[in-house]
């Protein structure tokens, strides 16, 4: 009798996160969202908002997270300091000539061009410099391999996991599960073996991962076992600057966790759907940093989205007698209680 419940209610607990035909589809973001707060999550399926974790296209950054990157850019930003050096010996030279041909608006014309070869010098060995300095790091980072078996938090790094073999593979596109309906893109994943390891980033360093992340990391190693169909015993959570991390285990209790967010997220943007989500509860315990509930002038910016079309603005006044609106406040109507700091982990 014990082992028909038992199984009654694995049934259960199993069946619960099917999605049914007509459920909206939700991204990890959006349940990540949700378990900061029940608003950022219906906003952030709302507003269809991507990965915070998502890179656009930043040419003027340069490459940290690849050594074949790195060693690329390096290469080109030598090739142009070695320009750049030519072209200001070559105005050094002309310099002297033109003043001996008494040519005063060359000689003015070549010292402002030295200048800015100078100015331009300069950037391009300050990111010759930078870029040796993480060549540096890259090559001579290590950490021990994650136990697959492990049920704790094992200190990584990401270097240090390439150096161990680790394959890095950007995603061209999000995976999807059609069973859960729900999709993301992980920052990148890693490859070693039977293993593929979802990696994803946050902004600022800190000793454990807070349950938002908990939740996003636990969602993206159940698209990769079912997308990949590879093992993905843990997942990793890169913080900070540094390109240290944590592995999480892809154990039970994290899993729960994300099950409740994705079904209750699920839930929330069906009845959002038919305008029934009612009084939609709001975590003021993060209200003060969230960036959801940041003012900004009326005039500026776009306003989010309900079922398609923008929503009214709820305006309220400011210390310098301008209005102010904010995402959260338009959305529910009401004035966040908002003090200008920031959560880096969002």
């Amino acid at each position: 009798m014990s082992d028909n419940t038992d199984f009654s209610q694995s049934e259960v607990r199993v069946s619960r996160m099917l999605a049914n035909p007509d459920d909206p589809w939700v991204s990890v973001h959006a349940i990540a969202e949700y378990e900061f707060c029940p608003r950022a999550g219906l906003l952030a399926f709302e507003n269809k908002r991507a990965d915070d974790d998502d890179e656009p296209p930043a040419f003027d950054i340069l490459p940290r997270f690849e050594l074949e990157a790195i060693e690329r850019v390096l290469g080109e930003r030598r090739r142009a300091f070695f320009r750049w050096l030519w072209m200001f010996l070559s105005l050094a030279i002309g310099g002297p000539m033109a003043s001996k041909l008494q040519q005063p608006a060359i000689v003015v014309l070549i010292g402002v061009g030295m200048v800015l070869v100078s100015y331009r010098i300069l950037n391009v060995a300050w990111d010759i410099v930078e870029l040796l300095k993480q060549r540096h790091i890259a090559l001579t980072s290590r950490c021990h391999e994650p136990d697959p078996y492990s049920e704790e938090f094992q200190p990584v790094n990401w270097f240090g996991l390439l150096n161990l073999g680790f394959e890095s593979i950007r995603l061209p596109e999000a995976l999807t599960d059609h069973d859960w309906r729900f999709d993301g893109k992980p920052w990148r994943i890693l490859r070693k073996g039977s293993l593929t390891i979802p990696v994803f980033r946050t902004r600022s360093p800190q000793e454990r991962p807070h349950d938002q992340q908990l939740v996003k990391i636990m969602a993206y190693c159940r698209l990769v076992s079912v997308c990949v169909k590879s093992e993905c015993p843990y997942g990793i959570i890169l913080t900070g600057e540094d390109c240290s991390g944590v592995a999480v285990p892809n154990h039970a209790r994290y899993r729960k966790r994300f099950h409740d967010s994705l079904v209750a997220v699920r839930n929330l943007a069906l009845a959002a759907k038919y305008r029934s989500e009612g009084n939609v509860p709001a975590n003021f315990q993060c209200c003060g940093a969230c960036p959801l509930g940041a003012p900004r002038r009326v005039s500026r910016g776009l306003r989010v989205q309900r079922l398609g079309a923008p929503v009214k603005v709820f305006s309220a006044g400011g210390w310098n007698g301008k209005m102010y609106h904010c995402d959260c406040g338009d959305r529910f109507q009401w004035t966040p209680p908002y003090k200008g700091s920031d959560r880096g982990d969002r």
